[in-house]
């Protein structure tokens, strides 16, 4: 059987899939990264969520945010081979080959991911075959939850949302700004955290300042994650996936015309459409 996995770095989704398609587990970890969590840490996590309700893996695909350098990749493969002993070696790849796979199957395009991080390729059926580098949300990830609300924080606590958005924020959430600072500066997976005021930011979209924000960003995301392709590949398909992509939509879109640019799909999750890819070797395993 086949157990398949999707990481972002915020969740990841479990699915095993027996020979003729047929889905017998499904269940949800916490993300994944391995720029993030510890060798160590992804044992503990696998042992508490995964390990324990499934049973004869033959192979382990594992699509996942942070797995696009081969280094962590084969970080994460070791673990998985360690934990899931199978016929074959698991296979680990970065995230948004798993989102090209999903959304667009066996045809080319351009496919991208907006959800607590951003990213985008371009696929020729199979492979990626040209990407723009990610850089994560201190350099990047223009458009994504991480950086959305990294921006927020930024006009919130520089005062220039309005006493009353900033009063409804610390009270919704419990925390002060020394609080916040500290989540940022000293804690693990600052990107986690700051990607969870998301529907904050959603429910207020339509507040001048955080449209800002929310246009802003997309329209960096366009020009870094988007342009580039369309010098030697003008009218690929253009598909995305993540929860922003999928939340916020309608802005997406919106952007997406000003760049002349129409967006074909836009899927929550790339799960079932990873199924989907994947049904044709099941009887591999």
């Amino acid at each position: 059987m086949l157990l398949l996995a999707d990481s972002g770095s915020t969740k990841t989704d479990w699915r095993l899939i027996d020979k003729s398609g047929e889905c017998l587990v499904s269940l949800k970890s916490k993300g994944l990264n391995p720029y993030f969590l510890a060798a160590d840490e992804i044992k503990k996590e696998l042992r508490n969520k995964v390990l324990d309700k499934v049973s004869d893996v033959g192979k382990v695909i594992f699509y996942g945010a942070g797995c696009g350098h081969p280094s962590k990749a084969a970080e994460l493969a070791g673990v998985l081979d360690e934990l899931f002993p199978a016929q074959v070696p698991a296979e680990v790849n970065g995230d948004i080959l798993g989102a090209a796979r999903s959304l667009l199957q066996g045809e080319t395009g351009i496919a991208c991911i907006l959800g607590t991080g951003a990213n985008s390729c371009l696929y020729d059926g199979k492979d990626i075959i040209g990407s723009v580098p990610s850089l994560g949300f201190i350099l990047g990830d223009y458009g994504s939850g991480t950086v959305l609300c990294r921006d927020l924080i930024r006009e919130l606590l520089q005062g220039n949302l309005g006493d009353d958005l900033r009063e409804e924020f610390f009270r919704e959430y419990e925390l002060s700004q020394r609080m916040i600072l500290d989540k940022i500066y000293n804690q693990p997976q600052a990107n986690r955290f700051l990607a969870s005021f998301t529907p904050f930011l959603l429910k207020n979209a339509s507040n001048p300042v955080i449209h800002s924000i929310i246009y802003k960003n997309f329209r960096q995301f366009f020009e870094y994650y988007i342009l580039p392709y369309r010098k030697s590949h003008k009218s690929d398909p253009l598909v995305f996936t993540g929860s922003i992509a999928y939340h916020f939509a309608v802005h997406l879109k919106t952007v997406a015309e000003e760049f002349g640019e129409s967006i074909q799909k836009i899927e929550q999750r790339p799960m079932d459409g990873l199924v989907d890819y994947h049904c044709q070797t099941l009887a591999n395993y």
